[in-house]
């Protein structure tokens, strides 16, 4: 099962939803915001527009599978100014504040965040990120505030698994434990720069990044 606050099929902007989640169990996901296109053209090809515009998850207790403020599917759909906060209850996968999860992913993620501040996550926590290799575009403006619960595994404040850049990311880490951490990190070509990680108490059990590229 999955839940949102807002969502298209059609390939509209969502923008400015809610999502509480405070309990029970949600074995797909939750989105503040979903953005899917199930339209065709006239040659029968899916059309590929829709963006996602602050949309906000918040799940204060229940157990989830995955969670994102928003998730855009579509190709050419930027997410801009979602969140993703998470203060109690089990996120077993991953948290995103606002993804770019399409193949070939053509737009920017910019200014998405993420804050756990009690609860648990099995999985990463990214303020944005882009999710495919073949994505060109950019993650900017991203943050992510770690104040209490437990992260199982690494924390992002931008993460861009495309070509493009991770830029200007912000980590602040006031409590909670968590793996290792990257204000920015890029899994192709792409610089990071401007990217910031503030540690000022819990317990990190990796290493701390600014900014990290894989291919350097």
């Amino acid at each position: 099962a999955a839940a949102w606050s807002g969502r298209t099929g059609v390939g509209n902007k969502v923008e400015d939803n809610v999502l509480v989640v405070s309990g029970g169990t949600l074995t797909t996901a939750a989105y503040g915001g979903l953005v899917e296109n199930k339209v065709r053209d006239t040659s029968g090809n899916l059309l590929t527009t829709g963006d996602a515009e602050g949309n906000t998850l918040r799940i204060t207790g229940g157990t989830v599978a995955a969670a994102y403020g928003a998730n855009v599917t579509v190709k050419d759909g930027a997410a801009q100014d979602n969140a993703a906060e998470i203060s109690g209850g089990t996120v077993t996968g991953n948290v995103y504040g606002g993804a770019l999860t399409a193949v070939g992913a053509t737009k920017n993620a910019t200014g998405n965040q993420a804050r756990v501040t009690g609860g648990s996550v099995g999985g990463n926590v990214y303020g944005g990120a882009i999710t495919d290799a073949t994505a060109s575009r950019n993650v900017t403006g991203s943050s992510v505030h770690v104040a209490g619960g437990t992260v199982s595994g690494t924390v992002y404040g931008g993460h861009n698994a495309g070509t493009g850049t991770a830029t200007g990311g912000t980590v602040t880490i006031t409590g909670g434990h968590m793996g290792a951490v990257y204000g920015g990190y890029t899994a192709g070509t792409g610089k990071t720069t401007g990217n910031t990680v503030e540690f000022h108490g819990g317990t990190v059990t990796g290493t701390i990044y600014g900014g990290s590229n894989a291919t350097d």
